[in-house]
């Protein structure tokens, strides 16, 4: 059964470098069964001698039409995204739909991408075994006789028969890893200890960075720790099937890259089935061989396309049509261009935060910074490998933290979202009001608009996830009055969706305002987008870190690349950045030139 919505719903795709105006006059046009009706709405050439039609007359009997067009892929007619198929599960009556489930493959990792809503928890949590699908007959759900004969013949069958024998072993890397705390209050060496099966925790800890933290308690570690040893945690384990969900939130760029190879070694030398749901493309196409598109109407219902190359997977998604499927999952496409930087040092100068010094004892940590300063309108972020001082700084420039050199006595305010944050129990809507009037005209296209955030006003905060819990974070940063705003990781948790328009808000609301932001992140690619200006924390972690003064934002992103001896080159179709293969010809080239960020 389909849902009416968008049920019969198509549009136009028109390349117009390949339309002819007489050629479109004697085919489109003229077959076009509007314009040979009489009837307004169908193709028209404009006055610039292009062909268009409105979005809202396009109907299937246009197929005709753009077949008409002698030119291959210059006209065609797809259908928006819709509901229809076979339910794998039903939670309810008019509740959430999961239509499909992605396939499992011990050659090959498989990667999920698609927005939070759209049913990839639901379809990791069958494939775990914590759900059993019920077909979405949810009131006489069927047996596991009559599911097993559901997925026979299919990549999926083996797997379910596993599952009904209770024969399959899962290891899960949750998504919210900050509520390990509240149910292990020991060290973390005790932690892993209760999971090792595999390989040594010497080993495994020593490669992704949690060596140092084996004697520390659980309820000692940051939100990047705590996901470092989340993943030490699941790889220790002997598991059937692996499942990491959204393992790079508040991980560095460098740490993604060891995470990377370790997720991959489970595939490659173990012959190990692995599922990794992923927002930071750089991370999954690194790690994914082919990948899932999940896409249809958050809380609504959730389709699973076929699978795709990482790459040909990744840059559908971005491109929000999926030629094989003839559906378009979004009307406009996301893209990565990188848009003329502000020449902000002509701006008035907001701020001029000088060299800070933080030294927290003998052993210890230790930071010492330079000297900056922010113009109108700048967006300035702050690059560096974790552990080296970034949100220390950020909490000396916010006041959460005094700096030993001086007295900093700033005569300005400044709007400050931590990298961690706690959730409260009240509703979205008092926690905006406390701040700010949800309901003024200001507060909802600046923000509450963008950020979608009206949907969420009757939520109570502890019941947010992750993502929805960072937007209404920064919403209320940027509502304060404040001379310069500080966000410390504000995509973690966000899927590639709310990333771009996170962008986009942020880049609106500094222009707008002329008030600048500073922003610690690890997304490159939001970064790459968004800022103006950018310093590069340098140093050995957890031990001394000092930064550069502020350089241009291309300038930056090579600095701290070089540093980490990492080059990502741009895909040529959609502009985003790729990791490349240490000592492939790419990365040795892009090594020669000097150039490890491809512009």
């Amino acid at each position: 059964m389909s849902s009416n919505k968008n049920s019969k719903n198509f549009v136009a795709v028109i390349d117009q470098d390949k339309i002819e105006p007489e050629i479109a006059r004697e085919t489109v046009i003229n077959y076009d069964p509007l314009n040979r009706a009489g009837k307004e709405g169908g193709f028209y050439i404009d006055e610039n001698e292009e062909l268009h039609i409105d979005d809202d007359d396009v109907m299937e009997a246009h197929k005709m039409a753009a077949n008409k067009y002698p030119y291959d892929g210059a006209v065609k007619i797809v259908q928006l995204d819709f509901e229809e198929g076979e339910k794998v599960h039903q939670f309810g009556e008019n509740s959430f739909r999961l239509y499909g489930l992605p396939s499992l493959d011990k050659n090959h990792i498989i990667g999920i991408l698609g927005e939070n809503g759209i049913g990839k928890s639901t379809a990791l949590d069958i494939l775990s075994g914590k759900i059993k699908p019920n077909l979405g007959d949810f009131e006489n759900p069927p047996g596991w006789k009559e599911l097993k004969k559901h997925f026979r013949g299919t990549e999926l069958q083996t797997h379910f028969e596993q599952l009904s024998a209770d024969d399959l072993k899962t290891a899960y890397k949750p998504q919210q890893v900050e509520q390990i705390p509240k149910v292990f209050d020991g060290k973390v060496k005790d932690l892993l200890k209760n999971n090792q099966e595999r390989i040594e925790i010497e080993e495994i800890s020593k490669r992704l960075d949690v060596e140092k933290l084996l004697d520390r308690k659980i309820s000692e570690l940051s939100g990047g720790e705590l996901q470092r040893v989340a993943i030490v945690s699941t790889l220790l384990k002997d598991a059937d099937l692996y499942i990491f969900d959204e393992p790079s939130s508040f991980l560095d760029v460098k740490q993604r890259l060891n995470l990377g190879r370790e997720i991959r070694k489970l595939s490659t030398d173990y012959n190990k089935k692995v599922i990794v749901v992923e927002h930071d493309l750089a991370t999954l196409d690194l790690i994914a061989d082919h990948v899932h598109i999940f896409h249809g109407e958050p809380g609504n219902y959730g389709k699973v396309t076929n699978k795709f190359t990482s790459k040909d997977g990744i840059n559908q998604y971005l491109d929000g049509h999926i030629p094989t499927h003839n559906l378009k999952i979004r009307t406009e496409p996301i893209k990565f261009d990188r848009s003329k930087r502000k020449q902000v040092e002509n701006k008035k100068t907001i701020f001029k935060y000088p060299e800070l010094q933080k030294n927290f004892g003998e052993n210890k940590f230790e930071l010492e910074t330079n000297s900056g300063e922010l113009h109108e309108e700048e967006i300035m972020a702050i690059f560096g490998e974790n552990g080296l001082g970034k949100t220390v700084f950020a909490k000396m420039l916010a006041g959460a933290l005094k700096p030993d050199n001086l007295e900093l006595d700033l005569d300005i305010s400044i709007g400050y979202k931590p990298q961690y944050l706690e959730p409260r129990n009240e509703t979205v809507y008092e926690a905006i009001a406390k701040h700010t009037n949800p309901e003024s005209k200001k507060f909802e296209t600046r923000l509450a608009e963008p950020l979608d955030l009206e949907s969420l006003y009757e939520n109570n905060v502890d019941d947010l996830s992750g993502g929805e819990l960072q937007k209404v974070a920064v919403a209320i940063t940027l509502s304060q009055k404040a001379d310069l705003y500080l966000l410390d990781e504000p995509s973690a948790f966000l899927d590639v969706e709310a990333r771009i328009n996170l962008g986009k808000t942020i880049k609106r609301f500094a222009r707008k305002t002329e008030k600048p932001v500073m922003i610690v992140d690890h997304d490159l690619l939001l970064l790459d987008y968004l800022a103006d200006t950018g310093t590069v924390f340098k140093g050995e972690p957890g031990i001394k870190g000092e930064n550069t003064r502020p350089y241009k934002i291309g300038k930056a992103l090579n600095q701290f690349l070089e540093k980490l001896d990492i080059t990502y080159r741009k895909d040529p179709e959609t502009g985003r950045p790729r990791a490349n293969k240490p000592n492939s010809q790419k990365d040795k080239e892009q090594q020669r030139n000097k150039e490890y960020y491809e512009k």
